[in-house]
């Protein structure tokens, strides 16, 4: 069995993206490879903290974000099954 590589993922930051780039670092972990990979995440704070893997992962959401759509009423019949 071969090591895995371990990387570091960052994300958040100062900047008015922050949001974006917490839920971007949590599809890359969960794309990831992980019989390759070891992914340690990184999270730098709104203020410019930057916090240990264990703090960081307290931050990602958990999972994919739930979507929803209204639908039109003239699209109502195409949706019904």
């Amino acid at each position: 069995m071969s090591k895995r590589l371990r990387i570091g993922v960052i994300f958040g930051g100062r900047s008015g993206e922050h949001e974006v780039s917490v839920r971007s670092a949590r599809s890359v972990i969960e794309a990831i490879d992980k019989s390759k990979y070891e992914v340690v995440p990184i999270a730098i704070t709104k203020e410019g903290n930057w916090l240990a893997p264990a703090a960081a992962a307290e931050l990602l959401p958990e999972g994919r974000d739930a979507c929803s759509l209204p639908a039109r009423a003239a699209d109502r019949k195409k949706m019904s099954r």
